[in-house]
């Protein structure tokens, strides 16, 4: 684009200049770059080139949609594709007394090889016409090029060619014999594999590791397995760095079992580890071996470019429609913009010849006066017409509200004027190479980001943060930005820039005579004053006029319009339903049980392995020097650990250590085992205190257990019969609390738990003291009283003593449920903490106070609305949006209320009584404020003239 030369000097005295557009110094080289780009194009080709780089962006959504709807490329296999395997396991041939044998060892950088032997005998069914023996060995893993290098293959104790095809990520050796194969044939292949070894950390114990765990069947195992075994063989020096002691397991589908790896002789050298299976193996299943090494064991390799494509290559098109769209905003703003006219302009007064007020409202882009200019004009024109006066009453009062926003938007683009401009050259549509590889690309890139997003979907990531589908939205967007400013795109021609100019001139002369403050509604320069003012301006000026000549308001009555108060009644309605929404989905209902210990600890890594048989808790509750209480506790564990597990069993262990809003400061000091402290970390999960050993290595067999904790604010004042009392409960146990305690041969056989006192504090003691009843679910049930009292000097003790049972009889003090103490002192015996605020109490009544509150809410506004005299406003749209909106709101939190509610249970009655009135006040209320015309309107049904009978003719 050319800008017109502008001579400020030939400007007359009276004129104001127009400065040039200043552009960014990125906008103008993007820009430029287009330019070239299109002028380049144009001259290399016409009409085959551009049809050529359209078939090329169709080419590009083709595949995208492929990809999005065709079958998923690489699709890892299907349980139900696993299981069917195993039935037709002689399809084709199946090994016998499969074995493998890795050496492993360091070469001169530092890096780890693999040195891997594996013989298997091959057995052909007399069914299956094969004539080579595949053997397939992963070449890319976790981001390493494993670089397989075949040294030897034989046949039958024949060295043989075996040839290899590589792939992107698998590499394939093939036996092939030159006829069919029948029988059995014994087969070794041996072949190297190179940093097989990545940085890792165990979950469960946090530690930093260099892992090499391999699976030997390799990527893709199609073959049954009768009989298998594997070797390992690792030099001292290395075995020396081991984090964690050598593992090794079998797997298909849910069956899996594991064993710590032990060498054969331990003062040998290298060390040598031998594991087998004398046991059928189905296709697809898994022989893997872990070995876990100190960081810096091994020297790494940096990822592989294979790896980078991989993980990355997905954003490409997210990337390019980013791109796109800064390159679509430069020639938006300098390609595509404007044309220069003159470098100044004069007032003007008179209209431009040949113009309208339509025409110079959209050379202007005044957008929201353009429908109240053009409305009056045209009274001007006709003021006796009733249609025209309702026409500019109405304009008048939508200018520069928020409900006129898309109206006047809609008006602006689709009216005839608009296409005006075009015919008479004042704007241009841009057009070319350059826009059409805006749109085609858009449109093909989102379809590939898409499909991209599909085929990923059905692998495992390949990065930490890898989310497919964000990138398809967030593509998506762009690609909508860069068609719309593509598409949006309409700048001025050399003349349109000159009749702006005009109207510049026309706008600076109406400001010099102050046409806005003696304009009347017949005035000629009345439109022009709307069309340069601000919306809520023009529209505040018009209506005084309209109020000056005797036009009122409800001759602009429109119920189409929606003002700031209707649309404030949708969105309220729309908010107060995803209110609920959120609330129901998000939350939790205090009036649900809590969660117990198997949801705490759900998906925790190393809550699972460590057996407790015999349990002992022990508290003591004494009074600090400033009054306060303070509650130590140890907790003595018998436990018994699992060997052979994938994560490290860690001590884990779940309180609930805020009741009834009150968090009692929960703090653990140490966990031993065996006397020997070990490191721990607390968290909080759910709303609960949790602590979890960080062991870094196996630790299997029994062994002895102490976690000690204090809850450093136990108390807290509370109510009880009208009387105020301080209140202490210790939750020893959560529900469920032998599921992270058992095992499958062991279970929990006996549980004592104590709690230690003075006898001063033994007296203070009231009614509503003792043992937790170990109902979740019932939280006014009163406790269980404590039993005989035994002295130890000065203080007293209560203890519990139980032989626990895996039926957990109902005479069990805890059958599985909460267990600890409640104690009730009398006022002041502490320097006790608050009672929770209000906060707590509105969140626990919020259930019962909901249902009510919105069944209220929604006959009042059903009711008010449906008194309303007119047929269009505020108040109809109350009776006609909130009711059912409250409704709506309310089926959602009924199930959030009461959703474990039983038949008896009171809520019922008080979540489902609102929400039939509510149904019943909104069907009234709809049916009340039913529309037929409005002010000004025919009738939308207009009766049909009666036909007369003969009788009557």
């Amino acid at each position: 684009m050319t800008d017109a030369p502008d001579d400020a000097r030939q400007a007359p005295p009276e004129a104001t200049l127009v400065p040039a557009p200043q552009h960014t110094p990125l906008w103008l080289a993007l820009s430029r770059l287009l330019e070239r780009l299109e002028a380049w194009l144009r001259s290399h080709g016409g009409h085959r080139l551009r049809t050529g780089i359209r078939v090329f962006w169709a080419a590009v959504t083709a595949l995208g949609i492929l990809l999005l709807v065709g079958p998923v490329l690489n699709a890892p296999l299907t349980f139900d594709d696993i299981t069917s395997s195993a039935k037709d396991a002689t399809s084709t041939w199946f090994a016998k007394d499969f074995s493998a044998e890795y050496v492993v060892v360091r070469d001169d950088e530092g890096r780890l090889v693999a040195q891997v032997e594996e013989r298997f005998t091959a057995v052909f069914p007399d069914d299956v016409d094969e004539h080579a023996i595949e053997r397939v060995v992963a070449s890319q893993y976790e981001g390493h090029d494993l670089r397989p290098q075949l040294r030897e293959a034989r046949l039958d104790d024949a060295i043989v060619e075996a040839r290899t095809s590589a792939g992107p990520t698998r590499t394939t050796y093939t036996i092939d014999a030159g006829e069919r194969l029948t029988g059995t044939h014994d087969v070794v292949l041996s072949y190297d594999l190179r940093d097989l070894a990545y940085d890792d950390s165990d979950p469960s114990s946090q530690q930093s590791y260099q892992v090499l765990e391999w699976d030997v069947f390799g990527p893709d195992w199609p073959h049954g397995v009768a009989g298998s075994s594997l070797r390992v063989s690792v030099p001292r020096d290395l075995a020396a760095t081991y984090a964690r002691q050598p593992t090794s397991g079998i797997a298909w589908l849910l069956v899996s079992g594991s064993t710590t790896l032990e060498p054969e002789d331990a003062a040998s050298d290298p060390l040598v580890y031998e594991v087998s299976n004398d046991q059928n193996i189905p296709p697809y299943g898994s022989f893997w071996f872990t070995l876990r090494f100190a960081p810096g064991t091994l020297a790494m390799p940096g990822p592989s470019p294979l790896f980078y494509v991989q993980a990355y290559g997905p954003f490409v098109p997210l990337l390019l429609l980013a791109v796109g769209v800064l390159f679509a905003l430069a020639a938006r703003a300098v390609a595509w913009g404007d044309a220069r006219g003159r470098a100044w302009f004069v007032p003007e007064s008179q209209r431009r010849r040949g113009s309208s007020v339509a025409l110079d409202a959209r050379l202007w882009g005044a957008r929201r006066t353009a429908a109240l200019a053009e409305a009056l004009e045209a009274w001007r024109r006709s003021p006796e017409d009733p249609r025209l006066t309702r026409r500019l009453a109405r304009a008048g009062y939508r200018a520069g509200r928020w409900g006129d926003l898309v109206p006047a938007g809609r008006a602006f683009r689709f009216s005839p004027a608009w296409r005006a401009q075009f015919d008479d050259g004042l704007r241009r549509v841009p057009r070319g190479f350059v826009r059409d590889a805006f749109l085609g690309g858009a449109i093909a890139l989102t379809a590939l980001q898409f499909g991209l997003a599909r085929q990923l979907s059905h692998q495992r990531a390949l990065t930490l943060e890898w989310w497919p589908p964000v990138a398809a939205v967030a593509g998506a967007i762009l690609a909508v930005a860069v068609i719309a400013i593509a598409l949006s795109a309409r700048p001025l021609t050399r003349e349109g820039a000159l009749a702006r100019e005009h109207l510049l001139g026309q706008r600076l002369h109406l400001d010099q005579t102050l046409a806005a403050e003696r304009a009347t509604l017949r005035s000629v320069d009345l439109p022009y004053v709307v069309m340069f003012a601000r919306p809520r301006a023009a529209g505040r000026l018009v209506r005084n006029l309209l109020a000056r000549e005797g036009i009122g308001r409800r001759a602009g009555a429109d119920p189409t319009f929606f003002g700031a108060g209707r649309l404030g009644v949708r969105f309220a309605a729309v908010a107060v339903v995803g209110g609920a929404v959120a609330l129901a989905f998000l939350t939790a209902s205090p009036t649900s049980p809590p969660p117990d210990q198997s949801d705490v600890l759900d998906d925790l890594d190393g809550s699972y392995g460590v057996a407790v048989t015999d349990a002992r808790f022990d508290a003591t509750l004494v009074r600090s020097d400033d009054g306060s209480a303070r509650l130590d506790v140890v907790e003595r564990l018998r436990a018994d650990v699992a060997a052979h597990l994938r994560a490290v069993p860690q001590v884990t262990r779940a309180w609930r250590d805020v009741v009834d809003g009150h968090d009692q400061g929960l703090r653990v000091q140490e966990i031993t085992v065996d006397g020997r402290a070990v490191p721990f970390e607390q968290t909080r999960r759910m709303g609960y205190a949790v602590v979890q050993s960080r062991l870094p290595d196996d630790w299997e067999g029994e062994h002895d257990v102490e976690v000690r904790y204090t809850l450093d604010r136990p108390v807290v004042a509370a109510q009880a019969d009208g009387a105020a009392v301080e209140e202490l409960t210790w939750t020893a146990l959560m529900p469920r609390w032998t599921w992270t305690w058992q095992l499958p041969d062991l279970e929990t056989e006996r549980l004592r738990m104590s709690l230690t006192l003075s006898d001063e504090l033994a007296d203070s003691l009231t009614d509503g003291s003792g043992w937790l009843d170990g109902t979740p679910n019932r939280p006014d049930e009163p406790p269980i009283p404590f039993g005989d009292t035994l002295r130890r000097g000065d203080q007293a003790v209560v203890a519990f003593d139980e032989n626990v049972d895996d039926e957990y009889e109902s005479d069990s003090l805890w059958p599985d449920g909460y267990g600890g103490v409640q104690l009730r002192f009398a006022e002041g015996t502490f320097a006790a903490s608050p009672a929770p605020g209000i906060g707590h109490a509105l969140w626990i009544g919020l259930p019962w106070a909901l249902g009510p509150v919105l069944g209220l809410l929604a006959v009042v506004l059903g009711l008010v609305g449906s008194l309303a005299r007119g047929r269009i406003g505020v108040q109809r749209d109350l009776a006609r949006w909130m009711p059912p909106s409250l409704t709506i709101a309310q089926m959602f939190l009924v199930g959030w209320a009461a959703g474990e509610a039983s038949d008896d249970d009171p809520i019922l009655p008080v979540v489902l009584v609102p929400l039939v009135v509510s149904i019943v006040v909104g069907v009234f209320a709809f049916i009340r404020t039913r529309r037929t015309s409005a002010p000004g309107e025919r009738p939308r049904h207009p009766a049909r003239p009666r036909r007369k009978s003969a009788a009557t003719r």
